[in-house]
């Protein structure tokens, strides 16, 4: 069978909204499902589930489904963006698609959803693929009520704020592959050319990015602790990945007021301490690779998936 990495797209009714989701694969292979990040889109997932695919004599093939999440690329915007919205648009697609059982694959916010969903519902995940989807490196206020209702605070003017500013305009496809580029040093141009259509909608003849900035919200008021219980109650067998240079970006993203000297970087066995919250785990260190390691890695991630969910999706 020769492989095809050109998916075909199909609606799904999710939680009050329609969720566009690509499809790859042949209809009667085992089904795995990936979740982007927040600000990303599906098609940045294509180089990884094109490894999954059956070809040639390199074994089982997979059918995979990559939704966009909503408020992002071709899936309908919506007034909420709160932890359970995204939770049970998964639940409606692994619903509307599948027997009821898939492999999870989610990067970023989609790893933060899919391991929650697996916490909820063991009997449907057979196998959980998680990458940079368990959280930036502690920070300095985490235990100190005031700090945290501090930082609390500073996170929801920010939210505000970023709702009232207007956004840089973009001229052309051209200049959201500069800017693609631009923030992801790492990632080939040809991936940037192939993603940046997707990052776009025009909108009365101008462009804007395809994603609504009050998805941000989905993160406000999320604790470690809060994961760590729907960690426990995660049965599937879990292969974590985290990405060396991913201080890169925690840096820049959660930099404020309150948090003047964080750096970004985890400290020493603090990410080998998460991953020992799920029972049947391993854990991997990418360390060519930042926060975005499909876009830095993805040969290496697409193989390392593959060989997993072929030892551990029965």
């Amino acid at each position: 069978m020769s492989r095809s990495d050109t998916p075909t797209q199909l609606q799904v009714r999710g939680n009050g909204i329609n969720l566009n989701v690509l499809e790859l694969g042949q209809p009667g292979d085992p089904t795995v499902i990936m979740l982007h990040g927040l600000r990303d889109t599906a098609w940045a997932l294509l180089p990884i589930a094109g490894q999954l695919l059956a070809s040639g004599d390199e074994g089982k093939g997979y059918r995979v489904l990559i939704p966009d999440l909503r408020g992002h690329g071709a899936s309908e915007r919506s007034d909420v963006y709160a932890m359970p919205d995204f939770l049970l648009d998964l639940l409606q697609v692994v619903r509307a698609t599948t027997n009821g059982q898939c492999a999870l694959f989610g990067h970023s916010l989609g790893g933060h959803v899919v391991t929650r969903f697996a916490g909820l519902f063991p009997e449907m995940v057979k196998a959980l693929m998680v990458v940079e989807g368990l959280g930036p490196p502690k920070r300095p206020h985490e235990g100190d009520e005031a700090m945290e209702v501090k930082a609390y605070r500073e996170m929801l003017l920010s939210r505000a704020a970023a709702r009232t500013s207007s956004a840089k305009s973009i001229a052309d496809i051209a200049d959201v592959v500069a800017r693609l580029l631009r923030n992801n040093p790492r990632l080939a141009p040809a991936d940037a050319e192939r993603i940046a259509p997707h990052m776009v909608e025009s909108v009365d003849g101008a462009l804007r990015w395809a994603f609504d900035s009050r998805a941000n919200s989905v993160f406000v008021g999320i604790s470690h602790l809060d994961n760590v219980r729907f960690w426990h109650q995660v049965q599937a067998p879990t292969c974590i990945v985290s990405g060396a240079l991913s201080y890169q970006y925690w840096g820049g993203e959660m930099k404020s007021t309150t948090l003047t000297e964080y750096t970004g970087h985890f400290a020493e066995g603090e990410m080998e301490q998460r991953a020992e919250n799920f029972t049947n785990h391993q854990h991997h260190w990418f360390e060519r690779s930042g926060h975005m390691v499909h876009y830095d890695e993805p040969e290496r991630l697409g193989a390392m998936t593959r060989n997993f969910l072929e030892q551990n999706y029965v």
